[in-house]
């Protein structure tokens, strides 16, 4: 009896399973548009539900708002799924090299020179013996202009700075403006202080002397000013007082050989001096204040 029991329960448990996993409808996703079997259903969305079909477990990256259940079938009415981007690849980091722009006065080791009451400004640079930018420009271009350069003999902690540019007719040239003092105290009177800008520091000179330096020849120069940088506490003395009784006007300012003085030099352009000498150059002179 027991025995037999045993039998017809094993058989009718095999039956209810086999029922269930085989004549049991295919679980499906009816949307909007189609019917899709989920079983299928190639996307985020995965299923889970008991072998019934009572209940459902639908589980995606999303959300389904609505979700209804009927005879084993799921009625999706509506299916939002959002749009997830993939995370953009990660670019190798460059490292990029930070160029430090360089200023045309560190690069060149520029200064500046100006005068009081006037639009005058020029830059000047250091000269190696070559005088190479008195006709050319900074980028290395032939130009009959130039700049003023500095005597490479001298600087501004020696007795005697000398600075030299060119003077034409045109006008054009970098110490044309010198051109005014020549022969005309009015003018040195509202314009007798000249600034210099170097190296970071600041110079300031008081003109005490304006004159031409003549050459009848080759070997009657008239470079005593530009030829000599050496000079004995004596020879100083004396030589800048010569400097000031050159002046083509008395300025009223005295100097001494406790002075540094400045020396601009530029092509005279007086007619009476241009064409009558072998070489004539105007001389504007000033003393460290």
């Amino acid at each position: 009896m027991k025995k037999g029991f045993k039998y017809t329960f094993f058989f009718i448990m095999c039956l209810f399973t086999f029922c269930m996993l085989v004549l049991s409808p295919t679980l499906v996703i009816k949307t909007h548009s189609k019917e899709v079997n989920v079983n299928n259903y190639k996307s985020p969305i995965t299923t889970t539900y008991d072998t019934s079909g009572n209940a459902a477990l639908i589980a995606y990256v999303g959300t389904i708002p609505e979700v209804e259940i009927k005879d084993r079938v799921v009625i999706v009415e509506k299916v939002v799924v959002p749009h997830q981007p993939r995370p953009a690849a990660t670019s190798p980091v460059v490292k990029q090299e930070v160029k430090e722009e360089i200023s045309l006065e560190e690069k060149f080791n520029l200064g500046n020179i100006s005068i009081n009451n006037s639009n005058f400004y020029r830059n000047i640079i250091m000269d190696d013996g070559s005088y190479f930018y008195l006709d050319h420009d900074l980028n290395g271009n032939y130009n009959n202009v130039g700049m003023p350069i500095i005597d490479d003999r001298t600087n501004f902690n020696t007795r005697k700075t000398l600075i030299y540019a060119h003077s034409a007719k045109d006008g054009r040239s970098p110490f044309n403006f010198l051109q005014s003092y020549h022969n005309n105290q009015g003018f040195y009177n509202g314009h007798k202080y000249i600034t210099i800008n170097y190296g970071g520091r600041t110079y300031k000179y008081e003109i005490f002397s304006v004159y031409i330096s003549v050459a009848n020849g080759p070997y009657d120069d008239g470079l005593e000013y530009f030829r000599n940088t050496y000079y004995t506490d004596t020879e100083w003395d004396e030589t800048v007082k010569w400097y000031k009784s050159l002046s083509e006007y008395d300025t009223g300012v005295e100097v001494s050989g406790n002075d540094k003085i400045l020396i601009l030099q530029t092509c005279a352009m007086d007619n009476n001096y241009y064409h009558k000498y072998y070489r004539a150059n105007l001389l504007v002179m000033g003393k460290l204040i």
